[in-house]
C-alpha cells in the first residue's frame, strides 16, 4: 500500500490585495516581498533586461512579515 500525505497548500494573493488590506502602496508591498523566500515569482528576464515579474504572496508569509513590521 502506498501512503500519500496531503500536500499543504497555502493560498497566494497579489501585492495589490495586501496593499488594500493594509492601507499601503502596492510598490511598498512589492519592495517588502520581492526577495522574500516562499514568494512565487511569475515572469522572466529577457535578454539581460528587467522583464515584468508578478508576485504571488502566500498568506503564511504575509502574516509573518506583517507581524515583524508591526512590532
Amino acid at each position: 500500500m502506498i501512503r500519500t500525505d496531503p500536500i499543504p497548500v497555502d493560498k497566494h494573493f497579489s501585492p495589490r490585495f495586501y496593499a488594500e488590506l493594509w492601507g499601503v502602496d502596492v510598490s511598498t508591498v512589492i519592495r517588502w516581498f520581492r526577495d522574500h523566500p516562499g514568494v512565487l515569482k511569475i515572469g522572466e528576464q529577457r535578454g539581460g533586461r528587467r522583464g515584468r515579474c508578478e508576485l504571488r504572496i502566500p498568506l503564511s508569509v504575509a502574516l509573518q512579515v506583517y507581524s515583524e513590521r508591526t512590532r
